[in-house]
């Protein structure tokens, strides 16, 4: 007979500790490694841990929109960087009181501090992570005219960031009692849609135009993607520039057509 082996169990996992006020260090190594333990260390963080989270997002956003505005540079190398931070700010206010509803319907018991302590790492995790592919962007937007492509990579890393955001958002609601996944789902996909229709409402972001924004002519984002894949950026600029020519035609008063009295004709006041 063959001796019997013995079994050893496998070490307990050590979970991660981290402090009511995290630093930016701990911060990060909670976002990327260990969500679950910092989410609960959240629950009672002061004032100073929210400002943080909420810094990482802004400036993450702000150098991500940098490397964008390196594909059609000029004026971009500042407007994308607003944009996009700007964007992701108001889309969060707004978005705000539906994620408090969709979370106390999950389940979760949120103070509405909490929760938007958490939102705040959920939009810092996505930013950190928009960072971690800024230099793959970078590279084809020094190196690619076509700005469909260009939109479709940064849809691709926006999207990809977007779930991981959403994920820890997940995580935290679980931590705090939550057991319905689907109405956290529900707000993801509305905060989603407002991100993307906020990117075609304050275009251009990647391409080129004379104004700051188009808020004069109003456009469903999946109608802007698929009239601008196969453009390049120099015809999608091109584009722009003569619609805005048009408009401005069309909206200027046309010239009156009515006869001065000293040019017409008049037989009464003839002599």
């Amino acid at each position: 007979m063959n001796p019997e082996l013995p079994t050893t169990t496998p070490p307990p996992l050590i979970q991660r500790e981290f402090s009511p006020n995290p630093r930016y260090r701990e911060i990060f190594e909670g976002l990327l490694r260990h969500p679950k333990e910092l989410a609960r260390a959240l629950e009672t963080s002061g004032m100073r841990v929210p400002l943080r989270l909420s810094m990482i997002a802004l400036l993450s956003f702000l150098v991500y929109g940098l490397i964008l505005g390196c594909f059609a540079k000029q004026q971009q190398f500042w407007a994308a960087p607003l944009k996009i931070s700007a964007g992701m700010i108001f889309a969060s206010l707004i978005c705000f009181p539906s994620l408090y509803v969709f979370s106390t319907l999950a389940g979760g018991k949120f103070s509405p501090k909490l929760l938007c302590t958490y939102l705040a790492g959920s939009l810092a995790l996505m930013g950190l992570l928009l960072l971690g592919f800024a230099p793959a962007v970078w590279i084809f937007a020094e190196s690619t005219n076509s700005l469909g492509f260009m939109g479709f990579l940064a849809l691709i890393a926006w999207m990809i960031s977007f779930g991981f955001a959403i994920r820890f958002l997940r995580v935290a609601s679980t931590a705090q009692g939550a057991t319905q996944s689907g109405p956290m789902i529900v707000w993801a996909i509305v905060f989603c849609l407002v991100t993307l229709q906020l990117s075609t409402s304050l275009r251009p972001i990647l391409g080129r135009s004379e104004h700051f924004l188009q808020l004069n002519e109003k456009r469903f984002f999946l109608q802007h993607w698929v009239e601008s894949m196969p453009l390049s950026l120099d015809e999608a600029a091109d584009q722009t520039s003569s619609r805005n020519g048009q408009r401005s035609i069309d909206t200027t008063a046309p010239e009156s057509t009515t006869p001065s009295p000293e040019n017409s004709s008049n037989p009464f006041l003839e002599k």
